[in-house]
């Protein structure tokens, strides 16, 4: 049985008995654990110099670990010791809750700003002339990623557009087998390797356009996007919570999307934009 708090422990004990490859995996993770945590399944295979991913997989099974994200998942718990979260400052169960709050908040500012400096002024514009083309939008996402994907789903049909989000992955797996032509998937993961959003993509057909958005470019979703927008939080590395910052910086993207279509419309978003209102005034008193 895996026990928490002797991870790195084991890596440097047992790592005189790995293959030469399997050794520069354990070096590179004992040299900089803090940044292991945060790294891809590629980043770590480029930062340890080793040849293939495969290499990495044998690495943490050998380990005892059925996963990647369990691997970090236990790496990120012994590290943080004591530490809640790690927005940018370490959140500590010491803190009263107007620092938790000071510190989630600063966290978030300064991640919305380190992504105004990065390419995704770009990516947003090139995602509204994909869902522009498209007939219909299936919004893809789960756990923390799902509100977000539910927010978008919603965002579009309040614009005029055919969106869809449901939060069941069988059900998800069936319409993304009948997609057609002028369909588009917009999949949404922070890490980029959830199994439920990557693998049914991997079955769509060439016709269908995917959209992604992850916090990793090297991700195993951003490979099969036709695009991806990127939205990092390098430093949210307390894996043993939810991820607070970057579901704030996804928020935003999906905010600016609808602004940025809402705007490309013009007028005519305007009056779709009343005619949606009217219909939910009977909701509210």
């Amino acid at each position: 049985m895996i026990q928490l708090g002797n991870l790195l422990d084991r890596i440097a004990r047992e790592s005189v008995d790995f293959t030469p490859t399997m050794k520069r995996i354990a070096d590179a993770i004992l040299q900089n654990p803090s940044e292991t945590v945060n790294l891809s399944i590629t980043q770590l295979m480029n930062r340890s110099k080793v040849g293939s991913e495969s290499t990495v997989v044998r690495f943490y099974r050998q380990l005892g670990y059925e996963s990647f994200h369990e691997f970090k998942v236990t790496l990120a718990s012994e590290i943080a010791g004591s530490s809640f979260y790690h927005p940018y400052e370490d959140i500590t169960i010491e803190d009263s809750p107007s620092d938790v709050v000071r510190k989630i908040f600063n966290g978030c500012i300064m991640a919305l700003r380190a992504n105004t400096k990065s390419s995704i002024g770009k990516m947003i514009p090139d995602a509204v002339d994909l869902i522009e083309q498209c007939r219909r939008i299936i919004c893809i996402g789960y756990g923390v990623s799902g509100s977000i994907a539910n927010n978008l789903s919603f965002k579009l049909n309040l614009l005029g557009k055919d969106a869809i989000y449901c939060p069941d992955s069988h059900t998800n797996a069936v319409t993304l087998s009948k997609l057609k032509k002028n369909d588009c998937v917009f999949a949404i993961s922070h890490s980029g390797e959830s199994k439920d959003v990557v693998l049914p993509l991997q079955k769509v057909e060439n016709s269908v356009r995917i959209i992604a958005l992850t916090g990793f470019g090297d991700s195993t979703l951003a490979k099969i996007a036709d695009l991806s927008i990127i939205a990092s939080v390098p430093e949210e590395m307390n894996l043993r919570t939810d991820a607070i910052v970057s579901r704030c910086v996804q928020m935003v993207v999906v905010d600016s999307l609808f602004a940025c279509l809402a705007v490309r419309e013009g007028e005519k978003s305007l009056d779709t934009l009343s005619l949606s209102r009217r219909s939910l005034s009977y909701l509210k008193f």
